[in-house]
């Protein structure tokens, strides 16, 4: 993010305006998010929101595959977690679909 920024409308608006921008620290900020947690899992549908399959409890036809179900921050970068278990569940929910 950069104190001066602003919207533009074009690519070349955006590759002027970026390479006008000064540098110094206190003009930029850099975030970053990894939304986790939300979503629960576990069996009981009072204390979670998916099964351990990623089922919705109360929609039959909702699944969810993503960071959302740790319990709350894992405290590092995400994306090997999430990778595997989004990979783990949608197999699951491919095998279920094709096995009905």
């Amino acid at each position: 993010m950069h104190a001066d920024a602003r919207y533009v409308n074009t690519l070349a608006e955006v590759r002027k305006l970026i390479d006008g921008l000064r540098l110094e620290l206190y003009r930029t900020r850099l975030g970053s998010a990894h939304v986790m947690g939300g979503c629960a899992m576990g069996e009981d549908p009072k204390n979670a929101v998916t099964d351990s399959l990623g089922r919705h409890h109360q929609l039959s036809n909702l699944s969810i595959h993503d960071g959302s179900l740790f319990p709350t921050s894992i405290g590092a970068n995400p994306q090997l977690s999430v990778y595997g278990l989004t990979a783990q569940l949608a197999t699951s929910l491919a095998d279920r679909l094709r096995n009905p």
